[in-house]
């Protein structure tokens, strides 16, 4: 790496252009150039930010931002089902299995900056680890969903999302440099094993809040159940009928094929040819397609050491 993750990373160039994101180049061992929003403690993606406010800024904004009553936090590491689970939460929320273009921004993308001009109830969603997500939220006790999804199918699924994406949002390697780099690195919102530790630590330490789990596995073998619990979770009253049609709804082919009507131009031209991969496969299993089995056994022993005491198990098959 030409650069550390975190405070030892380099600063960002002093020119006018850079100044405005605050994006720092980087380069991994292979030679693979990148870009990052260095956000102190971590990476984020480097997201167009207002002249006036860095990475930094944003983060802090988002830790101190005021929560109201009647928020759903969804955290969530990328790739782990974020888009599929919002929608389904938004259509619980609407009691309405309608698909409308509805924004659900990160926080870190710069929506914590009008986070105050959004009517209630909000559906608030981030990326960023435990310790940067809003304090309130568990000071207020407010409905938090925390997704997870088996972290091999995460990597190729990121992987391809990367690849799909323009300028300075892409990634121009193999997979296996990516596994390489995400493994012994970690890139945007840290390491995906820690990310996930951290997030079990922090609910330990938080006993007295609920938060709801969402699996990307047990959504997919199970929609409907998976739906019904989200609906029990929220309190959002709606039927079993309900639920079900919802579950349709938000079915991959459906939800895919509705989002890319409803999509906003200014999304579609983040991705190369202005074709999204928020919705590439949705399949369980899909990294037995590209791991090798050396891939495969450094993985296994890395989870293994670094994972003793994680207590989610998942499914890398259904």
């Amino acid at each position: 790496m030409s650069g550390e993750q975190g405070s030892k990373g380099k600063e960002p160039p002093q020119d006018q252009s850079q100044l405005q994101t605050k994006v720092v180049a980087l380069a991994d061992r292979f030679g693979n150039k990148f870009y990052v929003g260095n956000a102190g403690d971590l990476w984020v993606p480097p997201f167009p930010l207002p002249a006036d406010v860095d990475y930094r800024d944003i983060v802090r904004k988002t830790r101190d931002m005021e929560v109201r009553d009647g928020d759903v936090l969804i955290c969530s590491y990328p790739k782990t089902g974020t888009h599929w689970s919002s929608f389904i939460i938004d259509m619980l929320m609407r009691k309405s299995t309608t698909h409308v273009e509805k924004s659900y921004g990160l926080l870190e993308m710069g929506v914590v900056l009008k986070a105050d001009q959004l009517p209630s109830p909000r559906q608030l969603n981030t990326h960023l680890p435990f310790r940067h997500v809003p304090k309130q939220a568990f000071d207020k006790k407010i409905k938090i969903v925390l997704l997870l999804r088996n972290p091999k199918d995460v990597l190729v699924s990121f992987y391809h999302h990367s690849k799909s994406l323009e300028g300075n949002l892409g990634w121009s390697g193999s997979f296996e440099h990516f596994f390489r780099y995400e493994m012994e690195v970690g890139g945007y919102y840290g390491h995906m094993l820690d990310y996930m530790m951290d997030w079990q630590d922090g609910l330990e330490a938080h006993p007295d809040v609920k938060v709801h789990f969402v699996v990307f596995e047990d959504l997919k073998a199970d929609p409907v159940g998976s739906v019904m619990k989200l609906n029990d979770y929220l309190e959002t009253g709606c039927s079993k009928e309900l639920c079900e049609e919802i579950s349709k709804a938000c079915g991959f082919n459906t939800l895919k094929k509705a989002r890319e009507e409803l999509m906003p131009e200014f999304v579609k031209g983040l991705f190369k040819d202005r074709t999204p991969t928020f919705y590439r496969k949705g399949d369980v299993g899909d990294w037995k397609n590209h791991f090798t089995v050396a891939m495969n056994e450094q993985f296994d022993a890395e989870y293994k050491r670094r994972m003793s005491n994680y207590k989610t198990s998942f499914k890398y098959t259904l």
